[in-house]
């Protein structure tokens, strides 16, 4: 990979099916992966917390 492809968009116009497939993902997919990412590990983190909180209360 070179600082050209990483930069630059493909303009070649090649739509066949194979050129598709192996293109870079749009930034919007890269961003919608992030906040998904985000997402679960803040739901797993909040469930997380309360295992703790309610182990700690049953404990006393």
């Amino acid at each position: 990979m070179n600082l050209r492809t990483l930069s630059s968009p493909d303009v070649s116009g090649d739509r066949s099916p194979a050129a598709v497939r192996n293109r870079e993902p749009r930034v919007r997919d890269r961003a919608r992966e992030a906040v998904a990412l985000m997402v679960f590990s803040g739901s797993v983190s909040v469930a997380l917390t309360l295992v703790l909180l309610l182990g700690s209360g049953l404990g006393r």
